[in-house]
C-alpha cells in the first residue's frame, strides 16, 4: 500500500511539472535591451544594447515567427502561422504569463497603444483579428489573403493591414472595429511606414515572380492615391523615421538607406548578409543579419558601423525594450 502511495505521488508531480508554464532567466527592468527573435534557433536573445553583452537567451522551443511587446513594455508575445496559440511572457520574471488559443495562421500583430486591443494577423482565416487585452476574441475582420504588415497610427484610432498577396491596403477603424475602405499596392508588398503628418503611407516590397521590387510606394493617407515612387533597391521591406530621416533597409541589395522628409535620397550604405529588421534607440540603428547570425549596430548620424554582436541562429525580428530607472 505504501508503495503504491509512493507511485501515486510520482505520477501526481510527473503531471503537475508537465502541465507548468515554463520559466526563464528574468530581463531586468532597468536595462536597455535589444530583442532579438532568432526563428532558425527557436531562441529568443536579450542584449544590452549599449555594449552588446547577451544578456540572456530564451530556449523556446517552438517553430515561432514573430514577436510583439506589449505598449507598456512589460511583455514579450510569440507567435507563428504553424502555432496554434500566442504565447505571453512576463520579461521582469521571466515567467509565461498565458496561452490565448487563437489557433493556427497568425502573422501578425500589433496593439493600440494604450494596450486595451490587440491586431493579429491570420493567413489561415484570411482576416484581421481583434483581441481584447485580457486574451478574449471580439471579432474578426476579413481583408485580403495575407495580411503580414499591420500598422497603426499613434492616436491608435486607424490600423493599416497590408496584404502581402492581395495588392491591398485595407484601413481600419481601430476603435470601432470595422472596416472603412481599401486601396490597391503592388502585390507582395512588405513592410511600411505611417507618416500621419505628411498624410502618407510608405509601402514596401518584396516583388513577386521575376520581378523584384526597387521602389518605395506613397500613398495619401485620406484616399489612398499614390503620391510618388521612390527608388530604394532592391527589395525594402523595413522602415524606421527618427528626427534624422528615414530609413529603409533593402533586403535584397545588403542595402540600408536614408531619405531626407520629402523623400530625396541622402545617403546609403552596406550592411549586413540577409538583413530582414532594423530598430532604431539612442541614436543608433541596430540591424538584423539573418544569414550571419548577428547585429550590426550603426551610428545613426554618421552611418558608421560600431559593433557585431552575435545573436541566436537566424535573428528576422528585432524588438527595443528601454531600461526604467
Amino acid at each position: 500500500m505504501k508503495r503504491a502511495s509512493v507511485w501515486v505521488l510520482c505520477i501526481c508531480l510527473w503531471v503537475i511539472s508537465g502541465c507548468a508554464k515554463p520559466s526563464f532567466p528574468p530581463i531586468d527592468n532597468s536595462l536597455s535591451v535589444v530583442i532579438s527573435l532568432d526563428v532558425k534557433g527557436e531562441t529568443v536573445t536579450f542584449l544590452n544594447a549599449k555594449n552588446g553583452r547577451v544578456i540572456a537567451r530564451w530556449e523556446i522551443n517552438k517553430p515561432f515567427r514573430g514577436g510583439a511587446l506589449s505598449p507598456d513594455r512589460r511583455t514579450l508575445l510569440l507567435y507563428g502561422p504553424d502555432l496554434d496559440r500566442v504565447y505571453r511572457y512576463n520579461l521582469a520574471t521571466g515567467k509565461q504569463l498565458d496561452e490565448w488559443k487563437t489557433g493556427s495562421g497568425i502573422i501578425s500583430a500589433t496593439a493600440t497603444p494604450d494596450g486595451s486591443t490587440w491586431f493579429f494577423g491570420d493567413n489561415q482565416h484570411h482576416a484581421v483579428r481583434v483581441w481584447s487585452e485580457n486574451g478574449k476574441e471580439l471579432t474578426r475582420l476579413r481583408v485580403g489573403h495575407s495580411p503580414l504588415t499591420l500598422l497603426i497610427n499613434d492616436a491608435g484610432t486607424e490600423l493599416y493591414a497590408i496584404d502581402f498577396q492581395a495588392g491591398r491596403t485595407f484601413v481600419i477603424d481601430a476603435v470601432h472595429h470595422r472596416l472603412i475602405r481599401s486601396f490597391a499596392v503592388p502585390k507582395m508588398a512588405l513592410g511600411g511606414l505611417v507618416r500621419e503628418q505628411q498624410g502618407e503611407l510608405w509601402v514596401g516590397g518584396h516583388g513577386s515572380g521575376s520581378r523584384v521590387e526597387t521602389n518605395i510606394h506613397v500613398y495619401s493617407l485620406p484616399d489612398g492615391r499614390l503620391r510618388q515612387m521612390i527608388a530604394a533597391p532592391v527589395m525594402p521591406i523595413d522602415f524606421i523615421e527618427t528626427d534624422r530621416g528615414v530609413f529603409v533597409l533593402s533586403h535584397g541589395s545588403n542595402t540600408m538607406h536614408r531619405f531626407a522628409p520629402d523623400g530625396n535620397r541622402l545617403a546609403s550604405m552596406s550592411v549586413g548578409a540577409n538583413p530582414f529588421a532594423m530598430e532604431a534607440a539612442g541614436g543608433r540603428l541596430y540591424i538584423a543579419s539573418y544569414d550571419s547570425d548577428e547585429i550590426i549596430v550603426v551610428d545613426e548620424a554618421t552611418l558608421r558601423p560600431l559593433a557585431r554582436w552575435k545573436t541566436g541562429d537566424g535573428p528576422l525580428q528585432l524588438l527595443i525594450r528601454e531600461g526604467r530607472t
